[in-house]
């Protein structure tokens, strides 16, 4: 990984996979050569978002008055910002990775080469683009599930075939602007999913564990960090996802909370196995270490604690006894500590609060 930055790592053109290398979201983003947070905005906020609603509207009115309102409407706002997020989201996730990389890497057998392999496919392009197509095709099941049941419209409304020039170019641009709006969608699944995956990779590797008495996590405790960064950027996404529900005129109906109450939910339940699941493997690990160490130990607490042992013991040895016996005790079995669990609990029990919410809302029709 070098003394390079990930920033300029990431934007490298030498760099075609692994986790060095720009995910799709990032590359369109990166093409406007603006500060990436100022492109995030003006390319998910602003270009796909504010005018394209504005466009839209205006081809369908030809009034401004109600062109404005829809434009600057609560749930078109946080629209924009779900998608602006949904951009810059994948290059943090994926810039904590390399970050972390640089502690990860001295653990396995081949340092870098091995890093890279086991979390080669965050960027790599093909399944990139069939995560992008999975999404789409499953984001509009789940809005279309109304039109199905023949209780709503389709989402799938474009004046592409109308008569005027505006209309035709709305419809167009209307188009264009789903395409991009959920490749950024599908990249922040798709990053936290590869990632995910490299992780569950990495703690089958043969790893060169720190001794527990420098490092009561075995050199581990930035792995668990970075799940934690991992999720909290996932689940800040369906959080945005659900204000945007909320924020939407009307009272679910059951077709709502069929299509996109079940699409949600998935997306939640997702990401609660991408968390624990992959960690599971480096759970045993430490779990073994710790056992194992327990059991070297059991010999030398044994002549100190049985009762009417004559010989005279050492302060020293019974000190160092003494210390050892505290750090295998405060040996870690997780990658992380309670309070990153308790934190994680938080913010998935508030996004879950969020989806009841609307739901308790159809049930009572308030």
């Amino acid at each position: 990984m070098g003394a390079s930055s990930p920033e300029s790592i990431s934007s490298s053109p030498e760099a075609l996979r692994g986790p060095d290398s720009p995910t799709l979201a990032e590359r369109f983003v990166l093409a406007f050569r603006l500060p990436y947070p100022v492109a995030c905005f003006l390319v998910g906020f602003f270009l796909f978002g504010v005018l394209d609603v504005a466009l839209s509207k205006y081809a369908e009115t030809a009034n401004l008055a109600p062109t404005v309102a829809k434009t600057l409407a609560p749930v078109s706002l946080l629209t924009d910002l779900l998608v602006a997020y949904s951009f810059y989201a994948p290059r943090y996730m994926r810039r904590r990775l390399v970050e972390t990389g640089r502690a990860l890497s001295n653990l396995l057998p081949d340092r870098d080469a091995d890093f890279h392999r086991i979390f080669a496919e965050v960027a790599a392009p093909r399944p990139q683009v069939v995560a992008w197509m999975l999404f789409l095709v499953a984001l509009l099941a789940a809005f279309s599930v109304p039109a199905i049941l023949g209780t709503g419209p389709s989402p799938l409304v474009f004046n592409a075939g109308a008569g005027t020039a505006l209309e035709f170019v709305a419809g167009v641009f209307s188009i264009v602007s789903l395409a991009v709006a959920t490749l950024a969608l599908s990249s922040v699944v798709w990053t936290f999913w590869s990632i995910s995956l490299g992780i569950h990779r990495f703690g089958q590797a043969p790893l060169a564990l720190r001794p527990y008495y420098e490092d009561p996590f075995l050199g581990l405790k930035s792995l668990g960090a970075l799940s934690l960064s991992l999720a909290f950027s996932y689940f800040s996404f369906i959080g945005l996802f659900l204000l945007v529900l909320s924020a939407s005129p009307g009272t679910p109906t059951t077709a709502d909370v069929v299509g996109v109450g079940g699409f949600l939910s998935g997306l939640v339940l997702l990401g609660l196995v991408l968390f624990f699941l992959p960690l599971r493997g480096l759970h045993r690990r430490m779990v073994d270490e710790k056992r194992q160490e327990m059991v070297r130990l059991r010999p030398k607490l044994g002549p100190i604690y049985e009762e009417g042992a004559s010989q005279p013991q050492d302060v020293a040895h019974l000190v160092r006894i003494d210390m050892m016996d505290r750090k295998v005790a405060a040996m870690a079995i997780w990658p992380y500590d309670v309070g990153i669990l308790g934190r994680l609990s938080a913010i998935t029990l508030s996004v879950i609060a969020i989806l009841l919410s609307r739901i308790i809302a159809l049930i009572f029709h308030i």
